[in-house]
């Protein structure tokens, strides 16, 4: 098919189709925005009538509950009774007829016109509603044979408690007169009880089948509604006084749409005209190929322009949708490998950035390690020299002790030279165990809450004895780590005394230690109240003898010895601290699964 045709096709489709979509479209939203104006009209038609009809309700009310306050019919004979209704008959004229019924169901006075047989089922309709509540109006509707009757009863307390009933009869010409004042035009106005219609508006049709089918489910008792069925529209109002009647207001579809259905039927012939019309002039439209090769060039401009985003609408496969498509796919390519490229330049900067905290942090801890290695090749060598002259001195001493007698102050010195050197031994022996190049630690699934309270049963006597109060808090069980028992035990031995000299001499300080895990990795905090750590001092703290700590005896390897031993199973040791408020070591160490 040659573009001349396609473009001719296109504009008869072009014409018609806005045409025929729009009318029928806007047609739709008419007939809708009609059913929704007819229903909020019906509405407003239902809730008048039903305000009407409970108007008319309340003043039968108004009368019934005025005599039933004035009169007290127990104590009147017959004829007293009978003017009693009289008096109530020209209260409530819309009635046409009234009784009185005693506590034992007897009809004690009647006025009415009606035959005895229409009198008969009045009067029993008011007994129906024996046992309802005093103080309100009660209705009853009953079959005569001239259709539904409604009667009205309220309850008169009597002198022994047992009440009677007293009633009027509602003609259906006022409440018909209320149902002719909300009837829409085309349609019809109905008093219903459920699906029973009580009464209807001057001329209306029986609801019929189809009807009935719409409303079903759809009337609540409770609360107004509308219906958009495919046989009618309607709505319906109930009259808020727990009777569950209520006001329905019904067209039929076909009257309701009629007009709708006419502007259908005109628009129909209004798309045959134009089609004749635009199949005679669409040959003239042909020219507007000359507009999508405009199209291509401006596009091609934008593209030159730096605009990589500009695109071409593609439709059909003639040759300006073939040169559109191969201009969409270049101007796509260009983008395509503008974005990777922005994209590279981002990941390779995020990369470099990485790459250089990385090698930062590796290099601060090479240089950790080289000064740890140094320190212990140097503490080896010092431990082994001296360890031999102190096994001497301390062997001596311990001998003249045993056997001089000699004075009091005389064994004093040798005691403290004794000491002393007791003292200097161990701290040799620390510097070999912390210079041992030592194997691998004997990793194990452990529960690191039962670890910490191993290393709480050997440092809490030391910080009861302190003075240092300890609060503790360890799940049970605890998170799962894989380490070697004894040494993180040690670790946390090591922190627990760091922490009780910390504070020592500070009234009130206190340690806590916790156990979590989370994000992977198993965490052993111990914070204390104690004098805390300055900041110059923080990056020193893992030294090999660096020590802040008062006492001559503290040689400062415990945090070293820590710290070796945290890193050997894969962890770290962070640090907070503020001065004279006190610091926090958490070990971290990753986490295992759940024991099973």
């Amino acid at each position: 098919m040659t573009l001349q045709r396609k473009l001719a096709l296109f504009v008869v489709a072009a014409a018609l189709a806005p045409l025929v979509g729009v009318a029928f479209a806007v047609l739709h939203a008419a007939q809708g925005e009609l059913a929704r104006r007819a229903a909020a009209e019906h509405a407003a038609r239902a809730r008048a009538g039903a305000v009407e009809i409970a108007a008319e309700l309340a003043a039968v009310d108004v009368a019934l509950s005025g005599l039933a306050e004035t009169w007290r019919p127990d104590r009147l004979v017959e004829q007293e009774l009978r003017g009693m209704l009289v008096v109530l008959s020209r209260q409530v004229p819309s009635a046409d007829a009234s009784a009185v019924v005693d506590a034992a169901g007897s009809a004690r006075a009647v006025l009415a016109a009606d035959r005895r047989a229409a009198t008969d089922r009045f009067v029993q309709a008011v007994r129906v509603t024996a046992g309802a509540p005093a103080g309100r109006l009660v209705l009853s509707a009953y079959d005569d044979a001239d259709g539904w009757r409604l009667a009205a009863v309220r309850t008169v307390p009597a002198g022994d408690g047992r009440p009677w009933l007293v009633a009027v009869r509602l003609g259906p010409d006022a409440a018909r007169r209320r149902l002719d004042a909300a009837v829409p035009e085309g349609g019809a106005a109905y008093l219903l009880d459920g699906a029973r219609v009580l009464l209807a508006s001057t001329g209306a049709p029986p609801l019929s089948p189809a009807y009935r089918a719409d409303l079903a489910g759809r009337l609540d008792p409770a609360r107004p509604a509308t219906v958009t069925g495919a046989h009618v529209l309607a709505a319906w109002a109930p009259l808020d006084d727990g009777t569950g009647w209520g006001v329905l207001v019904a067209v039929p579809a076909q009257t309701a749409y009629a007009h709708v259905v006419a502007l259908r039927r005109g628009v129909l012939l209004a798309c045959a005209a134009v089609l004749a019309l635009v199949l005679a002039a669409s040959f003239l439209f042909a020219r507007s190929t000359v507009a999508g090769l405009a199209r291509i060039e401006s596009a091609a401009r934008a593209l030159g322009g730096g605009e990589l985003a500009v695109r071409l609408p593609v439709k059909g496969s003639d040759e300006v949708a073939e040169v559109s498509r191969t201009f969409n796919a270049m101007a796509e390519e260009l983008q395509g490998s503008r974005l990777k490229l922005e994209r590279w330049n981002e990941e390779l900067q995020r990369e470099v950035e990485a790459r250089a905290a990385e090698l930062k942090a590796a290099h601060a801890q090479l240089v950790e390690a080289q000064k740890l290695v140094a320190l212990g090749q140097l503490g080896a060598g010092v431990a082994h020299e001296l360890n031999n002259p102190l096994t001497g001195i301390l062997g001596y001493s311990q001998l003249l002790l045993d056997s001089a007698p000699g004075a009091a102050a005389d064994r004093e010195v040798l005691a403290m030279i004794e000491a002393a050197a007791r003292r200097c031994r161990d701290i040799t022996h620390n510097l070999l165990r912390f210079s041992e190049q030592r194997a691998e630690p004997s990793l194990q699934d452990l529960d690191a809450s039962r670890v910490v309270r191993d290393a709480l049963d050997l440092a809490g006597g030391q910080l009861a004895h302190a003075g240092v109060a300890l609060e503790v808090d360890l799940p049970d069980p605890g998170p799962r780590v894989r380490a070697d028992p004894g040494q993180l035990a040690q670790v946390v031995f090591n922190l627990l005394a760091n922490a009780r000299t910390a504070c020592e001499g500070r009234t009130g300080a206190g340690v806590k230690v916790s156990v979590g895990g989370a994000g992977g990795e198993v965490t052993v905090r111990v914070e204390d109240q104690g004098k805390g750590i300055r900041p110059e001092h923080l990056p020193r703290i893992f030294e090999p003898f660096f020590t802040t700590k008062e006492r001559w005896g503290d040689v400062g390897l415990g945090l070293s010895v820590s710290w070796r031993i945290v890193a050997e199973h894969g962890g770290r040791i962070d640090v907070e601290s503020r001065v004279g408020e006190g610091s926090a070591f958490t070990v971290r160490l990753p986490a295992t699964a759940p024991a099973r």
